[in-house]
């Protein structure tokens, strides 16, 4: 991997809750490289949801440093799992709501607002409140406001949470398309058969740090000498045992 490629990097990051004994993040690097869409993997409570917050600048680590690449000059957006918008507003009412945060005006502002409606599917829900979407269209919403930003790296939080098949498979493939348009992609989900489906690589947590990092093929293979994994679940399940979590 060439240091022209990674867009944003983190090493040795800790981060420790008031009042708990042990670390949300121990220790936790990773690199996401332009046009790479990685998996983010972990049990509930494994420290997915920290490092998300993390990366987007939301948390600042106790240790360890975050450092977006020089050539990255659009930024992070995140996508959270919680629908991040005024459901009193309509779709395109909350997208220049954002558009204003971003401080985008004018006829930037109206070219990122139709880019955004146009690629996301939201045409003719453009004027609905969003509290009168379905979740399938809450879903798009949400990741619309993100790519207002046009950001060099895009962090995913469960993007497919309650969503119908089709909507499911509309937003894998823009997944597909915004990686092969050169976006970096965080991708964190409980969807097994989603990873498999868009990510070439994976990062596994599990009480705050990393089990298994890298090409997801390789992962798969397992080491010299050892049986391959029959599947994500299989290396999943390895790497973090069949104990029930809270």
């Amino acid at each position: 991997m060439s240091d022209a490629a990674v867009v944003l990097a983190a090493s040795g990051l800790v981060y420790r809750y008031p009042q708990q004994a042990e670390p949300a993040l121990d220790g936790v690097a990773l690199q996401l490289q332009r046009g790479q869409t990685v998996g983010l993997l972990g049990p509930n409570g494994s420290g997915k949801s920290t490092l998300i917050s993390l990366l987007a600048g939301l948390r600042v680590p106790q240790q360890g440093r975050i450092d977006p690449s020089p050539a990255a000059h659009r930024g992070v957006a995140w996508v959270p799992q919680e629908y991040a918008f005024y459901p009193d507003l309509g779709c395109r009412e909350n997208l220049r709501f954002f558009a204003a945060m971003l401080q985008l005006r004018g006829a930037q502002a109206q070219s990122r607002i139709d880019a955004a409606i146009a690629s996301c599917r939201l045409g003719e829900f453009a004027d609905r409140l969003a509290r009168h979407c379905s979740g399938g269209v809450r879903r798009r919403l949400n990741l619309a406001i993100a790519l207002l930003q046009q950001p060099e790296v895009l962090l995913l939080d469960e993007p497919t949470a309650g969503v119908d098949p089709q909507s499911r498979a509309f937003l894998l493939d823009r997944v597909r398309e915004l990686a092969a348009g050169g976006t970096a992609v965080l991708y964190a989900t409980h969807y097994m058969e989603e990873v498999s489906a868009v990510c070439s690589d994976i990062v596994l947590l599990d009480h705050g740090r990393v089990l298994a990092v890298g090409d997801l093929a390789t992962l798969l293979r397992g080491p010299a000498g050892s049986p391959p994994h029959a599947s994500l679940e299989a290396l999943f399940m390895h790497h973090t045992s069949r104990s029930l979590r809270d």
